[in-house]
C-alpha cells in the first residue's frame, strides 16, 4: 500500500510538471501574431523610405523646373543703360572748324591780247601787249554755312547730312603772279607805254580763268569729293553709316532704343548744375 501511493504521487508530480513546462512555451497563434507585427513594421519602415525618395526626387525635378522662371524674373530686373545719342550742336561745332573744304583745284592758262589807237596814223600812237595768264581755280564748300537743320543723328551709328553747295572760291587769288608774264609788247614811234595797261591785262587773264573754270565740271567734282571728305569726318567721330541728303532735311524722327525682353531701361539722370 505504501509502495502504491508513492508510485501515485509521482504521477501526479510528473503532470503536475509536465503542465508547468506546457505552459512555458508560446502556442502557434502568438507566433504568428510576432511575425506579422515584424511584417508590418518592416513594410512601413520600406514604405517610409520610399515616401522619402520619392519626395526629394520631387522637389529636386521642381527645383530644376522653377529654375528658368526664377532666372526669368531675375532678369526682368536686369537695367539697360540708355543709349545716348551724338549731340547735333557739338557736331556742328566740329564740323565748323574745319570751316572751307577745298576739294578741288586746277589749273588753267589764257593768252590775253590788248590793242589801243593801232588804227591812228599807222600805229604810231598804238600799243599792244600779248599776256599769258597762269593761275589755279579751287572748289569746295563752305562748312561755316552749315546750321544745325543740317545735321540729323538718325541712331549711334548713322547720321544724316545736308551739305551746302560746292562753289569756286573767288576771294582766292587765282593769278599766279610769278608764272604770268608779258610775251610780246610793241609801242608806236609816237606812243607811250600805258603804265596801267599790264594790270589790265592781268585782271583780263583773271577773268578768263574764272569763266573757263566756271564752264567746266569743277564743281561737280567738288560736290563729290566734299563727300568723301565729311564722310571721313564723321567715321571718324563713329558714325558707321553716313547718308547724304541734296535737300533741306524734314524734321528728326525721335530715336526710340530697342530694349530685349526682360530688361528695362534705367532712367537717365540729368546732372543739376
Amino acid at each position: 500500500m505504501v509502495a502504491e501511493e508513492i508510485i501515485m504521487e509521482n504521477k501526479d508530480q510528473t503532470q503536475v510538471s509536465n503542465q508547468q513546462v506546457g505552459s512555458n512555451q508560446p502556442s502557434g497563434l502568438k507566433k504568428a501574431a510576432y511575425i506579422s507585427v515584424i511584417v508590418f513594421f518592416g513594410g512601413l519602415i520600406l514604405l517610409g523610405a520610399f515616401a522619402t525618395y520619392t519626395f526629394v526626387s520631387t522637389v529636386n525635378k521642381a527645383e530644376e523646373a522653377v529654375a528658368p522662371l526664377s532666372e526669368l524674373v531675375k532678369e526682368l530686373f536686369v537695367p539697360v543703360t540708355p543709349v545716348i545719342l551724338p549731340d547735333p550742336y557739338t557736331l556742328l561745332k566740329q564740323i565748323n572748324d574745319e570751316a572751307r573744304l577745298m576739294t578741288v583745284s586746277a589749273d588753267y592758262e589764257q593768252i590775253v591780247t590788248a590793242e589801243r589807237n593801232s588804227d591812228v596814223l599807222w600805229g604810231a600812237f598804238g600799243e599792244t601787249m600779248i599776256f599769258q595768264g597762269v593761275g589755279k581755280v579751287t572748289a569746295g564748300i563752305d562748312l561755316a554755312e552749315m546750321a544745325i537743320e543740317d545735321i540729323q543723328v538718325i541712331d549711334p551709328v548713322t547720321v544724316q547730312i545736308h551739305l551746302p553747295e560746292s562753289k569756286i572760291f573767288d576771294d582766292l587769288p587765282i593769278l599766279d603772279t610769278e608764272k604770268s608774264k608779258v610775251l610780246d609788247r610793241d609801242t608806236g614811234l609816237l606812243a607811250r607805254p600805258d603804265a596801267q595797261l599790264e594790270t589790265q591785262m592781268r585782271q583780263a587773264a583773271e577773268a578768263q580763268i574764272l569763266a573757263a573754270a566756271q564752264e567746266s565740271d569743277i564743281v561737280e567734282r567738288a560736290d563729290y569729293n566734299a563727300q568723301q571728305q565729311m564722310m571721313t569726318l564723321l567715321q571718324g567721330l563713329g558714325f558707321e553709316n553716313v547718308i547724304f541728303s541734296d535737300d533741306p532735311l524734314p524734321p528728326a524722327t525721335p530715336y526710340v532704343q530697342e530694349v530685349p525682353k526682360g530688361f528695362v531701361l534705367t532712367p537717365v539722370v540729368t546732372p543739376v548744375p
